[in-house]
Parts: C-alpha cells; sequence; structure tokens
C-alpha cells in the first residue's frame, strides 16, 4: 500500500469530523477539522490533522472548551511532531482497507437490513451512544446503519458511511449471547457492501487485534496504525 493511500484516509477521517448535515457540533480550526458527539469520552470530542500543525493551541482550545475529555487523532509517524508533545498515547489503532472482499458463511435464522429507527439500532450499539444515531442520521445518504435480527430481534448492528473520497465502516456489535455464531462477519460483510455503495475509492476501518483476525479473512489488509493522543 502506498502513502498516497494513507493520506486519502487521512484525509477522509478529517471529513467525518463534519457534522452539519445531522446538526452535530463540528468547527473547522486553524484548517484541522474538529467535532464532539455530546458524550463524555475522549474520542467523541476529538480533531484530526491531515498533517501535524506548527501549534495545537486553538484546536486544543476549542476541543476543552466542551468541558469534557477529548482527544486528537494522528497518524503514527506523526506523534513525535512538536505540536503533540503535551499530549500523550491513550489508544492505538490498526488501519485496514479493503483488498480482495471475500463473502461470509451464511448464519441460519439471521437477516440484515436498515433499522426501523434509532432506538432499534441503539438497542445493540448502546443507548448511552445516542448522539450517534439520530433519526437525522438515519435519513442522510452519507449513512447506511444496518440491524442483524433473528426472530425479529435486533442481534447486531453495523455502519457504513462515507468518508470524503473514501467510506468507513464501524460499529460492527453483536449481543454477548449472540457472538461466536458468525453475526458478526455477516454484518461487516454487510457493512463492506453499503460502503462500496457510498464510494468509488477505498473501504477503510479500524480494528484491534482481535476483530483484525476476522477481517484479514474477510479481504482486509493492515496499511497505517492511528494513534488517539489526550491531555497529559
Amino acid at each position: 500500500m502506498t502513502a498516497a493511500l494513507r493520506a486519502r484516509l487521512t484525509r477522509g477521517e478529517a471529513a467525518m469530523a463534519d457534522l452539519a448535515e445531522v446538526g452535530g457540533d463540528s468547527a473547522t480550526v486553524a484548517g484541522i477539522a474538529c467535532a464532539s458527539y455530546g458524550i463524555d469520552q475522549p474520542w467523541a470530542t476529538w480533531a484530526r490533522p491531515v498533517t501535524p500543525p506548527d501549534d495545537l493551541t486553538p484546536v486544543a482550545d476549542w476541543l476543552a472548551g466542551h468541558g469534557g475529555p477529548w482527544s486528537v487523532k494522528v497518524s503514527a509517524a506523526d506523534t513525535a511532531a512538536p505540536a503533540y508533545r503535551g499530549l500523550s498515547e491513550w489508544l492505538v489503532l490498526p488501519v485496514y482497507a479493503l483488498a480482495d472482499p471475500v463473502g461470509a458463511a451464511p448464519v441460519p435464522g439471521l437477516s440484515i437490513g436498515a433499522p426501523r429507527d434509532p432506538a432499534e439500532f441503539l438497542a445493540v450499539y448502546g443507548a448511552q451512544l445516542a448522539p450517534l444515531a439520530t433519526a437525522r442520521h438515519l435519513a442522510s445518504p452519507r449513512y447506511r446503519f444496518l440491524v442483524g435480527r433473528i426472530d425479529g430481534e435486533p442481534v447486531g448492528c453495523a455502519l457504513a458511511q462515507r468518508a470524503g473520497d473514501t467510506a468507513y465502516v464501524s460499529a460492527v456489535t453483536v449481543r454477548p449471547e449472540y457472538r461466536r455464531r458468525g453475526i458478526g462477519a455477516a454484518l461487516s460483510v454487510a457493512a463492506t457492501v453499503a460502503a462500496t455503495g457510498l464510494t468509488d475509492g477505498p473501504v477503510w476501518l479500524h480494528a484491534e487485534d482481535g476483530p483484525a483476525r476476522i477481517y484479514r479473512r474477510l479481504g482486509y489488509q493492515r496499511v497505517d496504525t492511528h494513534v488517539v493522543l489526550t491531555p497529559r
């Protein structure tokens, strides 16, 4: 994979910070995309510099102004930049891009489709994450929300979204009592298919070591590492 692809994914991730279409809180501060989802977690109030800035102060001020924890996500190669000296590593996220897509084995009784409403999606994803799945999100052409059902009950969920000229897969979640049945893989494939319908560009995701085994089987290849930095 090329440096050009890695840069393209970085720009795509920065584009995801624009929440104007869904009524979210976002801004471009000193040329850097910033967003806050209103959730009390470092990842939920964040900035995504495409390249290290000379001075992160205005960005840090915007993020801190939201009154909770915050973070800056950067490519691993940029963590030593002087602008980030006041931050420390909080989370490391391997980046995978779709190379040769592979299907998943069917799961008996599982159907996958759009949620009836935000509540059905959040029944699996988590009610505390409601700011990420509102009626405006579900109506937006930028997003494809998916729910997996067995006997009509939601057992899993996933999300694909347009990210600049790329598409990003996330929110793959399976209720604990339904895990290890192939539902997560089936949802990941469905979200990947949905993502390819949103862009002619790369489809990608973040995956930690455990889930990464599934994505490698589904045709994703590791292309980069992103690091979430938080104030010391």
